[in-house]
């Protein structure tokens, strides 16, 4: 593995509750097959949308305990092959998740890209999705963590938003600090924030280093890092799987990497994503 090399972190948590009946705990979105013209689930086409990258490896993913099989069969079913899986005994929010992902990818002393994606996302535009992916590695790798931004098409009130300290032009490939991250709007603060141009929905993909985002956590959230790592220490070997210790994760603080860490670096950059996106996060989103 080169210095140079990009891990995919493929979150897998969640149950897609807002998808019920189809979505369920024991079978929630990410592992379903949801577009007309695919054959593959949510968690595939995350997988297979960035094997094409410059200096891929392969991934790292984070799911519970109870989807492990699906996981490992889902990954077969495609021909890839894993770094790890990582079962989390119970949900702690993606800042304990990616902090362990991290202290993972850097146990043979290399320090690669992180690209930290959810499986249960939809993105129309591949080819520029890669292409932006490819532009944000000369951010990652000058120190700085890249959120991506989606470029808002509508007043949405269901996700939040980040703000960037300038406006900034769609066919732009650059990357902006952060402002300020907002909480999910009402529709009338939403209408205000689609209007300004300096505001974008926050997709939770993020690419950094896996030593910078090591530091920043250490720095931000001592007690976390120090659970996290006592956590995946005393993990057991599983068949293909990595058992994190339960005593040890559970002292780890329920917090998503934006509030522990993006909204108080000041080396956090936004980078605008117009390739059409969806979380899948409601039957209106599959509908469009």
């Amino acid at each position: 593995m080169s210095q140079n090399s990009i891990i995919p972190i493929i979150m897998c948590g969640g149950t897609g509750t807002r998808l019920w009946p189809m979505s369920r705990q024991s079978f929630p979105k990410q592992y379903f097959n949801v577009k007309k013209d695919s054959k593959l689930s949510l968690l595939q086409n995350t997988v297979r949308r960035v094997l094409d990258l410059k200096n891929i490896s392969r991934p790292i993913l984070i799911c519970n305990d109870e989807h492990r099989f699906i996981v490992r069969d889902q990954l077969s079913q495609i021909d890839v092959e894993t770094d790890a899986i990582i079962l989390e005994p119970f949900g702690k929010n993606t800042c304990p998740a990616i902090t362990i992902a991290a202290l993972k990818s850097v146990e043979n002393g290399e320090n690669p890209n992180l690209l930290v994606l959810a499986a249960d996302h939809d993105i129309k535009d591949t080819g520029k999705f890669l292409q932006v992916l490819e532009s944000a590695t000369k951010f990652s790798n000058n120190d700085l963590l890249v959120l991506f931004g989606i470029v808002p098409k509508s007043p949405e009130t269901g996700y939040g938003y980040i703000e960037i300290d300038k406006n900034f032009e769609e066919s732009e490939l650059n990357a902006f600090p952060i402002k300020s991250f907002k909480e999910k709007p009402n529709k009338e603060t939403a209408k205000e924030f689609l209007k300004q141009k300096s505001f974008l929905w926050n997709s939770g993909m993020f690419l950094f280093r896996a030593e910078k985002i090591i530091d920043e956590i250490k720095k931000y959230n001592p007690n976390l890092f120090n659970s996290c790592m006592k956590s995946l220490k005393h993990s057991k070997k599983d068949l293909d799987f990595i058992r994190l210790n339960e005593s040890y994760f559970k002292e780890c603080s329920n917090i998503s990497i934006d509030e522990a860490v993006m909204e108080k670096s000041n080396t956090a950059v936004a980078l605008p994503l117009d390739v059409g996106w969806s979380d899948i996060g409601s039957w209106n989103s599959i509908w469009e």
